[in-house]
């Protein structure tokens, strides 16, 4: 039997991580399931087994490394190239532990998708939704999820989650914390990916049948998709 496949997904600051680990500590004490993505594991009742952490780590210290150029095509180049690995990943995974649940933070089709507008805009802004899935579909050899979590968050609490992402990660703070934002983490780059974010997923539902619960917030009114 195939597993279930989950995705938490939703714009930056939203709690992707944070989300998606209490979720899988939680379910583990009923069912062995497996996070993909990065610093992927396996845990099935408390016991927690650690899937290739060589390669995590090169992929952490790839991003770090190229983060810090800001030059969008090579961080783009780096989420390719971890796509394309996620779609060896996935079914190693699935072999080896035998999860009843594949859970990860983003979509490998739908992010990849959404996020190319930012990395190879002159690209992207030629193709359709439509075909930015199905190319995204095609080069990670991944299905779509069978169930997603959007977690619908204002901007502002977004803003001041990357905020204190960045204060935790870089306490000796020496460039200002703006250095270290990503190139879409400011508030116009977040309300434009909470738009892609929900017209993405409905052009994906109108091809491929998928439930998606989405998770509202305070001080957000509330938007439906359809299901």
């Amino acid at each position: 039997m195939e597993p279930l496949r989950i995705s938490v997904i939703g714009i930056d600051g939203s709690g992707k991580s944070t989300t998606t680990l209490r979720a899988i500590y939680s379910l583990s004490h009923y069912l062995p399931i497996c996070r993909t993505g990065r610093n992927p594991f396996s845990i099935w009742k408390g016991d927690i087994s650690h899937c290739l952490p060589k390669m995590a780590n090169f992929f952490e210290n790839l991003f770090r490394t190229v983060d810090a150029t800001k030059k969008r095509q090579w961080i783009g180049l780096t989420r390719l190239l971890f796509v394309f690995f996620q779609g060896w990943l996935e079914p190693y995974m699935i072999k080896k532990y035998h999860p009843e649940s594949v859970i990860g933070t983003r979509c490998m089709i739908i992010d990849s998708a959404i996020y190319s507008d930012f990395y190879y805009p002159w690209i992207s802004r030629r193709m359709v939704i439509e075909s930015k899935l199905r190319f995204a579909q095609l080069y990670s050899r991944l299905p779509f999820r069978d169930l997603y979590f959007f977690l619908d968050t204002p901007v502002q609490t977004a803003m001041e989650r990357i905020y204190k992402r960045i204060s935790d990660d870089h306490p000796k703070i020496t460039y200002g914390r703006d250095y270290w934002l990503h190139l879409y983490e400011h508030e116009e780059g977040l309300r434009s990916l909470d738009q892609k974010f929900r017209e993405t997923l409905h052009a994906a539902q109108t091809k491929t049948p998928f439930k998606v619960i989405e998770m509202i917030q305070r001080n957000r009114p509330r938007k439906k998709f359809q299901n």
